[in-house]
């Protein structure tokens, strides 16, 4: 079996695609839903903490009361209605959050291989193979550093946060509220960075893996040209082909050209009219090109005049089809009056 080390072509990568087979990772997404949950939440605690503020303010009233069983049916709608309300919030920006995060990395991609039903995926022994495979256990390596790094962020900032207050030895309540909600807010953050970096880490390795699975061998590559361009013989024969057309429509017009200028890379075609215009570049080359033109201005008795300063100008200057700018046109309009006068 040949092996395979060469890297995908961009016709691999696009049929990949629509087979469903593109760079994703599932950290990115679970990073972008608890980095956007964690900025609602910065942004949004207030709104969060009036809700929960007048739902314990409820439950104090209805205790104070001697008979609450007369408040308790608008209690518990009041109640349902805020859980209602939260709970909605949240999940409703969960999954705009989730579906955000897979479209940043695939795209509008809807793949109908991926979820159409396979009788392999209900085989045990292809089941256990999965379960122990290779990717499984670095994606278990994955997520166990990050459990031990988000186990080790929240011990450092409870120990560092509550060893003050437990020094003072006394808080006031608003002073706990306080607290802990600037322990949750910096836990959160820290986390969120965690999910970053991970998140990032991930997507480099799920890259790299990806080209490695879409890697082709020299005889893929071979196989795909001929499919695409056909046989290399056939190819090359239509490019000749393509040449000479260009060439033989190129003859005509250095036929009706009045000089042409050349330095060792480029060459010019100028055609001039007489007084009251400006001379126009009607042909112009490079290697190949420039070496033709030349030749079959010789053949057709076309002037021909050596000056690479000048052919150089117009070649950066003038582009096709073009009158060439005034301030050229002393040193041109010497030229042409060698031309005209050397012409037959």
């Amino acid at each position: 079996m040949a092996e395979k080390d060469q890297k995908p072509t961009p016709r691999r990568l696009r049929e990949a695609r629509k087979e469903g087979q593109v760079v994703r990772s599932q950290e990115v997404t679970s990073a972008v839903v608890f980095v956007g949950m964690t900025s609602a939440l910065a942004l949004g605690g207030a709104w969060l903490f009036e809700n929960f503020y007048q739902l314990f303010n409820m439950a104090m009233a209805a205790v104070a009361l001697h008979r609450p069983g007369s408040h308790m049916a608008a209690s518990y709608s009041a109640a349902l209605h805020a859980w209602l309300s939260m709970g909605l919030a949240i999940m409703l920006l969960c999954g705009v959050l989730g579906v955000a995060g897979a479209f940043a990395q695939v795209g509008g991609l809807i793949a109908w291989s991926r979820i159409r039903p396979d009788l392999k995926h209900l085989n045990p022994g292809e089941g256990l193979k999965r379960m122990f495979s290779l990717r499984n256990l670095i994606s278990l390596a994955k997520t166990s550093a990050k459990t031990l790094c988000l186990a080790l962020l929240l011990f450092v900032a409870v120990r560092g946060m509550l060893q003050a207050p437990l020094d003072a030895g006394y808080l006031e309540p608003m002073q706990i509220l306080a607290l802990t909600a600037r322990l949750i807010m910096t836990i959160l953050g820290w986390a969120a960075v965690v999910f970053a970096v991970f998140a990032a880490l991930d997507y480099v390795h799920e890259q790299a893996e990806f080209t490695k699975k879409q890697r082709m061998s020299i005889e893929d590559v071979r196989r795909e040209y001929k499919e695409t361009e056909g046989d290399p013989r056939v190819a090359a024969r239509r490019r000749t082909l393509a040449r000479e057309a260009l060439f033989n429509a190129m003859e005509d017009r250095v036929r009706a050209a009045s000089v042409i200028l050349y330095s060792p890379q480029h060459a010019i075609a100028l055609w001039y009219i007489g007084a009251g215009t400006l001379p126009r570049v009607i042909l112009r080359g490079e290697g190949e090109v420039a070496v033709r033109m030349r030749e079959q201005a010789e053949r057709n008795l076309v002037p021909t005049l050596a000056n690479t300063g000048l052919t150089e100008k117009i070649f950066e200057q003038v582009p096709l089809d073009r009158y060439i700018d005034r301030t050229l046109f002393r040193e041109v309009a010497e030229l042409l009056q060698w031309a005209q006068g050397d012409r037959p």
